[in-house]
């Protein structure tokens, strides 16, 4: 039995590396990036995800523990239960951690974050659960302590040869630091997503995929935030070439917001046309830009008619030397009481090289620009704000299991509201284990 299975395995993972990166669910992505690093990411860089919104496209906390199928076995076996415990330890040292434009304060920063994967094979398919919690704590300002954590499970489930289900539920009580939120201030929050997604292949040059995800958020201060978005997404990919495919997506999004008083519900329509390749292992890459509609259900909010687009890039130009380029436009829901959205625009690359064997260097540089759809009362003019960060840092690796990143980063935000102007540097070293 093994060895079918192995094959169709095998068949259906080039299959899909010659169409596509799976552009649906991806749920955990995002969750985890904020709790793991004690910053929200949206970076993204959301594929229709946990989004937390972010000012700009800023570089992935370290390390990320997606809840996918893992290449190495664990050192842990329980039966068929593998089991993969990581641990990340992180010191920061920033000389302006309540992000003001004067009166700077610094302050040591301690951050541990313990986590666990289980992973559990089931005949062809793959279940998959995590759970992890973040404790960051402050040496003077303990105002600013916080704790966080997350839960998922994922299911990946192949019926047949051509039909993949995966089913996939994560909850995490986290925060948007300061130097991210809109409001200056850490915004805690709750939330939970639940996602189903189906993947269909058609006379192997094509693919259908269908996803829906149901996210909900509680915020803890800003109450107005809170809400419910259930986002049906819809892809068909063609293959053009081995490596290459080009594909259409379109994506409907209602949110209800449980105050109902500021008139914010509404619904979003967009359409999307992508390329997606891996030429080879050292190049690979996802490309998409379209169309985005956003109408409010109170006439009196009026609409929004923009343009939306995504990129993601990486290139090994040898074993030594990589670059990462990431690129997101994208309409965000209000964080700001007393504006319908913000549009954020965002760029972000990032170059490595390896010196010896377990030494790498990286330097990396953003920039992202928010827009704020409306005046906000006490203001004189609709907010704009521009991000500007640059940072470097080495990593070692001790053991296969065991890095060591000492970093430095540096964010400087300008704005037409003085108020919400910073300039931050930190430095920081990190310690990551993973079994």
């Amino acid at each position: 039995m093994r060895q079918p299975m192995t094959d169709r395995l095998q068949r259906n993972e080039r299959y899909g590396r010659g169409l596509a990166v799976n552009a649906g669910i991806a749920l955990f992505v995002l969750a985890a990036a904020a709790i793991f690093a004690g910053s929200a990411i949206a970076a993204d860089e959301t594929k229709q995800q946990l989004r937390v919104q972010m000012p700009l496209v800023t570089p992935p906390p370290e390390p990320e523990r997606p809840l996918g199928v893992r290449k190495e076995p664990g050192p842990l076996r329980l039966g068929p239960v593998e089991l993969h415990p990581y641990l990340t330890v992180k010191e920061t040292y920033s000389d302006n951690v309540f992000f003001t434009s004067d009166d700077k304060k610094s302050d040591f920063i301690t951050s541990l974050t313990p986590g666990i994967v289980l992973q559990v094979p089931f005949r062809m398919h793959t279940l998959s659960f995590n759970a992890n919690t973040t404790f960051t704590r402050y040496s003077k300002y303990s105002s600013e302590n916080t704790t966080d954590y997350a839960l998922g499970g994922l299911g990946n489930f192949l019926l047949g040869s051509l039909v993949t289900l995966n089913i996939s539920d994560a909850y995490a009580k986290g925060h948007e630091p300061r130097s991210s939120s809109s409001s200056g201030i850490i915004e805690k929050f709750r939330t939970n997503a639940a996602a189903v997604s189906l993947t269909y292949l058609l006379a192997n040059v094509s693919k259908v995929q269908l996803d829906y995800t149901r996210t909900t958020w509680n915020y803890q201060t800003s109450e107005f935030r809170s809400r419910h978005e259930d986002l049906l997404s819809a892809y068909l990919y063609y293959r053009m070439l081995p490596k290459t495919s080009a594909f259409v997506e379109y994506d409907f999004k209602q949110v209800r917001f449980n105050d109902k008083t500021n008139g914010l519900d509404n619904k979003v329509f967009t359409g999307l046309l992508g390329l997606t390749w891996e030429v080879t292992e050292r190049s690979k890459g996802t490309v998409k830009a379209g169309y985005l509609q956003k109408d409010f259900d109170d006439p009196s909010r009026g609409s929004l008619k923009t343009w939306t687009a995504a990129a993601d890039v990486s290139h090994d130009f040898s074993d030594f030397t990589s670059i990462k380029l990431l690129a997101k436009r994208d309409v965000n829901e209000s964080s700001l009481l007393g504006t319908r959205y913000f549009i954020t625009t965002g760029l972000y690359g990032e170059l490595t090289r390896k010196f010896l064997d377990r030494l790498a260097g990286v330097v990396r540089a953003s920039y992202g620009e928010d827009k704020y759809s409306d005046i906000i009362p006490g203001d004189t003019e609709m907010r704009k704000d521009k991000t500007v960060a640059v940072g470097a840092g080495m990593r070692y690796y001790l053991q296969r299991w065991l890095e060591f990143v000492l970093d430095y980063n540096y964010r400087k935000r300008d704005s037409n509201i003085d108020i919400y102007k910073y300039t931050e540097n930190a430095f920081s070293l990190t310690m990551n284990a993973s079994f």
